[in-house]
Order: C-alpha cells, then sequence, then structure tokens
C-alpha cells in the first residue's frame, strides 16, 4: 500500500469568523500499485485532541471531530510520464472552516480566558480501483498530522 509520510497541519486566520486549514504529505505509491494504476480515496478529518499526551491516536470517547473534508479520488498525477515512472507526489489540501467548528474546548479557564483548542488531522487513504491483488497489499494507511493549538471560539 502507499505510505503517506510528512503529514502536516497549519491553521490560518482567514476572516473574523473562519480559519484556512491546509493539510500537506507526501505519498510515496508501491511500484506494483502504480503499474497496476490503483485509484485511492483520500479521506481527511480535523479531530479536536484532548488527550492528554500529543500525539496521541484518536480516542473517540474524549475527542470529536471538528470537520470533515469532502472525499477525493487520488491518482497518480504522473501516471503516463515515461521515462522513468514517479513513485512519489505531494497532497495538498485546504480548506476554510468555521472558528466556531475550531472551538472544540469551550468555555473559560479558572482565570476567565478562554480556554485553548488542539487540533489535528486524520488522513485515511483506501484503494478504490484498481487493486493488486498478488502479492498481497495492504488495502489502506492512515496517518496523522502534528496538533495545532489555538483559541478560535
Amino acid at each position: 500500500m502507499a505510505t503517506i509520510v510528512n503529514p502536516t497541519l497549519t491553521v490560518e486566520d482567514f476572516s473574523t469568523d473562519t480559519v484556512k486549514v491546509t493539510i500537506k504529505y507526501t505519498l510515496f505509491q508501491h511500484p506494483l500499485e502504480y503499474w497496476a494504476r490503483t485509484v485511492y480515496r483520500e479521506e481527511i478529518c480535523l479531530i479536536g485532541d484532548d488527550a492528554p499526551h500529543n500525539p496521541a491516536p484518536p480516542d473517540f470517547s474524549s475527542d470529536i471531530i471538528v470537520h470533515v473534508f469532502p472525499y477525493y479520488t487520488v491518482v497518480n498525477p504522473y501516471m503516463d510520464r515515461f521515462p522513468p515512472p514517479i513513485f512519489v507526489f505531494d497532497r495538498v489540501r485546504v480548506r476554510i472552516v468555521a472558528k466556531a467548528a475550531m472551538n472544540e474546548d469551550p468555555g473559560f479557564t479558572n482565570l476567565g480566558l478562554p480556554k485553548p483548542d488542539e487540533v489535528f488531522g486524520l488522513i485515511l487513504l483506501r484503494t478504490v480501483a484498481n487493486p493488486v491483488e498478488w502479492p498481497p497489499i495492504p488495502k489502506e494507511t492512515s496517518a496523522q498530522t502534528n496538533t495545532v493549538h489555538g483559541i478560535w471560539g
């Protein structure tokens, strides 16, 4: 299965009510998937992290899904370029998200300040077309971005 490396999340103010969320990563495609012309479905969500230690795997008993990016079909953009085959390519997704949605820890501290929020991105790739059947290759992979801290409420 393809491998997701260097997943990063950035959050920037966009307007008084919204932020610009950018998720970037590099995809290393397995050579057999390249030759099979494998197609993936990319699923990305932002998760409000309430884990005591970051980074931590999603713990949906306390973490909440803040925003879900629309699903996207991913195909190697260098598929038809010869020679040589290129198995590595970068992915970038950008969304404008309401600050109210990013405010996953509403309320105030004991000092009367807004509670800070912690958000990370979770990227999931699933094979949806032209899978490699032999040798067996996993049909999905995932990666977690860095955690971004801010006060968005």
